[in-house]
């Protein structure tokens, strides 16, 4: 019994995409050149509590901007750096940060889960229907920290929404909260690489 429902969840996995839809929105700078300069990227801002928001940006970015990207943590070990970068820094945070790393770019990351309404497998009500949903918001913003101004901001937000009725038999596979918020943050990121200026 465990192990067909385990090839159940494997198969869902694949083959749903969790009911969730994914909405971007490019404010600002979606063509960006990575091929040249020092990247930092700082500590995520996140409700998400099972620690992998962090690891998702490093891992994604990392493909994109390979040795250039230094992480801020690792920064403060030998750099005169503060002690909190904020997602909307100032123009003089941006100074400092110059100043103590000597880099050239900051990237903020905020992945924010606003609904959590629903488990992987919703329950079907006793009587009537309802209708719930999962929702996260994830926004990237990316300084130059030579020019001191922002030169891209970019937003997805993932909805999975699900109406089950008493009468319903059906097995359906959600995305979590968590999981919106995991794959949010990888598809924008994926998006930046996408969308990157090529030089040549």
């Amino acid at each position: 019994m465990i192990k067909n429902l385990l090839i159940i969840i494997v198969l869902l996995s694949f083959l749903s995409c969790g009911n969730t839809k994914y909405t971007y929105l490019f404010e600002k700078g979606k063509n960006i050149d990575f091929s040249s300069g020092k990247w930092i990227l700082n500590e995520t801002y996140t409700n998400n509590t099972n620690g992998r928001i962090q690891h998702i940006a490093v891992r994604e970015f990392k493909d994109i901007l390979k040795d250039s990207l230094f992480e801020l943590t690792e920064l403060r070990s030998d750099k005169l750096v503060a002690s909190k970068i904020p997602f909307e820094p100032k123009e003089s945070d941006l100074k400092d940060l110059k100043i103590g790393t000597a880099c050239d770019y900051l990237i903020n990351i905020k992945s924010i889960i606003e609904k959590d309404k629903m488990g992987s497998f919703p329950n079907t009500p006793n009587i009537g229907s309802t209708k719930k949903t999962n929702q996260a918001q994830i926004t990237i913003r990316i300084y130059d920290l030579n020019k001191l101004t922002l030169i891209s901001e970019s937003t997805v937000i993932g909805k999975a929404e699900l109406t089950k009725n008493s009468d319903d038999g059906n097995l359906d596979y959600v995305n979590t909260g968590s999981t919106i918020s995991m794959n949010g943050l990888s598809k924008l990121i994926r998006k930046y690489e996408k969308n990157k200026v090529i030089n040549k």
